[in-house]
């Protein structure tokens, strides 16, 4: 479960958050609770470690930042995320406090779902052990002949596989290899690192999956892969179990 703090003195904005986050976790069946408060001192109060806090730096009492300085003193994986009117004090609460982010009011929809997007990616990626897959990639020798070679990468630096010119391509976020294979032997090696086939040639790491929407999946390195129609309803249903296991 998600837990998740509101802090904010004006009633209207904490109402807004809450719906917003309530939608947001909803819509991708997500359990979580949310607590609001309306003033530091009262969050202070509550000895409670919460996954993230959405926390307001114009509080009236204590402001934000030093709110945000004492809960980090004493829970140093709690995300902020600061709200403010304020833009000049943006800077001062990432420097001072280490936010995880900061939102304008008044918070719009787009911008907390992203927010929010990056937040389950990061507490995935905290909790998941380093791990190693090894291929035999092909590389153009400066004869313009093809060799191949052993190489290992990091599971969590793989965004997707796929089928391409007979070959499979491995797409991390700035470098592309080949290697040869079946990708029906690929997926069965890959799905104990939560690789799932989104489409007969894409085979994507779920950990790097934003959002789907229609037939396509959104990955956080910008790259939109393909989702078959045929594949969708159990690709959807792999994704959310996958989000729901590491929170």
């Amino acid at each position: 479960m998600l837990t998740i703090a509101i802090c904010d003195d004006d009633t209207n904005d904490t109402l807004r958050i809450a719906a917003l986050v309530k939608n947001y976790m909803d819509a991708r069946k997500i359990s979580y609770q949310v607590n609001t408060f309306s003033s530091g001192e009262e969050l202070l109060r509550i000895h409670k470690n919460f996954d993230l806090i959405f926390l307001d730096i114009g509080l009236n009492g204590i402001n934000g930042i030093l709110v945000g300085k004492k809960i980090r003193e004493r829970d140093h994986n709690v995300k902020v995320i600061y709200t403010t009117s304020f833009h000049q004090f943006c800077k001062q609460a990432v420097n001072h406090v280490h936010a995880f982010a900061y939102l304008v009011k008044p918070v719009t929809k787009v911008n907390t779902e992203k927010q929010l997007d990056d937040i389950l990616q990061y507490i995935q990626e905290e909790h998941e052990p380093s791990e190693t897959v090894r291929f035999e990639i092909l590389e153009i020798t400066q004869q313009g002949e093809v060799e191949t070679r052993i190489k290992d990468f990091e599971v969590k630096d793989i965004f997707y596989f796929e089928y391409f010119n007979r070959k499979i391509k491995i797409k991390l976020e700035n470098k592309e290899y080949f290697f040869r294979d079946k990708m029906k032997d690929l997926a069965e090696k890959m799905l104990e690192h939560h690789f799932e086939v989104c489409h007969q040639c894409f085979l994507v790491n779920l950990r790097h999956v934003k959002k789907i929407k229609g037939y396509e999946a959104y990955l956080n390195n910008n790259d939109i892969i393909p989702v078959s129609q045929k594949k969708s309803a159990a690709f959807r249903k792999k994704l959310n179990q996958f989000i729901l296991s590491n929170i």
